[in-house]
C-alpha cells in the first residue's frame, strides 16, 4: 500500500491498556511523515532532472547530426580553399619573384650611384683636408716667427733696461762713497778742532778740585771700513732663456 506524508501524519492507532505514549508516537509518525515527504521531493526533483537531461541528450543529438552535416560542409568547403589557396600561393609567389628581382636591381643600380657619390665625396674631403692643412701649416709658422721676434724684442728691452739700471745703480754708489768720504774728512777736522779748543781753555786754580767731566769720546770712522757693497747684476748673457713655445 502506497502512503503518503499526510496519511503517516494523520494515521490513528487503537487504544489499548498499558500501550504506548501518544505523545511520542505522534512525534515519530511527524518526523516519519516529514523524512518521507523530503524523500519524495527529492525524487520528484530527480525525475525533473532526468527528463531534462534526456531532452539535453536529444538536443545534443540534433546539435550532432548538425555539426556532422557542417563538417561534411566545412572539409568540402575546406578542400576547395585549400584548391584556391593554392593557385593564389602560386599567382602571389610568381608576383613576389618579379617584385624581388624588380628590388635587386634597382639596389644594385642605387648601390652603384652611392658608390660612386661616396668616392666622389671622398676626394673632395681628402682635397680640402689638404688644402687646410697647408694653411694651418703656414699659420703656424707664422705664429712661431711672430713669436720668436716678440721673444727678440723682449729680451732686447730687458737687456736695455738692465744696462740703464746698472749703470744707474753704479753712478749712485760712486756718488754715495764720496759722500762718505766727505763726511769722514769733516768729521775728523771737526774733533781735530773740537780737542785743540779743550786744550786751550783751562779752569783757574780754585775750580781745581772739582772733577772735570770727561768730554765726550765718539769712535772716529775711518775709511777702512768697507761699505756694503750693492748686488752685482748679471750679465745680460747670463739672464735665463725663455724658452720658445711651440703652436699646433
Amino acid at each position: 500500500m502506497k502512503l503518503s506524508p499526510l496519511d503517516i501524519r494523520h494515521h490513528e492507532f487503537p487504544g489499548r491498556f498499558g500501550g504506548y505514549d501518544r505523545l511520542s508516537v505522534r512525534q515519530f509518525l511527524t518526523d516519519v511523515a516529514e523524512e518521507l515527504e523530503g524523500v519524495l521531493q527529492e525524487r520528484q526533483s530527480m525525475q525533473e532532472r532526468m527528463q531534462e537531461l534526456e531532452r539535453r541528450v536529444a538536443e545534443l543529438k540534433e546539435q550532432e547530426d548538425e555539426i556532422r552535416r557542417t563538417l561534411v560542409a566545412a572539409e568540402r568547403m575546406g578542400h576547395d580553399l585549400r584548391e584556391l589557396a593554392t593557385r593564389e600561393s602560386e599567382v602571389i609567389l610568381a608576383q613576389a619573384n618579379s617584385f624581388r628581382d624588380a628590388i635587386h636591381n634597382d639596389a644594385q643600380l642605387r648601390s652603384t650611384e652611392l658608390e660612386a657619390a661616396h668616392q666622389s665625396r671622398i676626394s673632395a674631403l681628402e682635397l680640402a683636408f689638404r688644402g687646410r692643412f697647408a694653411d694651418l701649416e703656414r699659420e703656424q709658422h707664422q705664429l712661431i716667427l711672430e713669436r720668436e721676434r716678440a721673444q727678440a724684442e723682449r729680451m732686447a728691452d730687458l737687456e736695455r733696461v738692465f744696462s740703464d739700471r746698472h749703470s744707474d745703480l753704479t753712478a749712485r754708489l760712486a756718488s754715495a762713497r764720496q759722500e762718505y768720504a766727505q763726511f769722514l774728512s769733516g768729521y775728523r777736522a771737526l774733533v781735530s778742532s773740537f780737542s785743540e779748543l779743550s786744550a786751550r781753555h783751562i779752569l783757574p786754580e780754585e775750580l781745581a778740585p772739582l772733577e772735570r767731566p770727561p768730554l765726550p769720546s765718539a769712535p772716529v770712522p775711518t775709511l777702512d771700513v768697507p761699505l756694503p757693497d750693492l748686488p752685482t747684476a748679471p750679465e745680460p748673457h747670463e739672464l735665463p732663456r725663455i724658452e720658445e713655445q711651440q703652436f699646433l
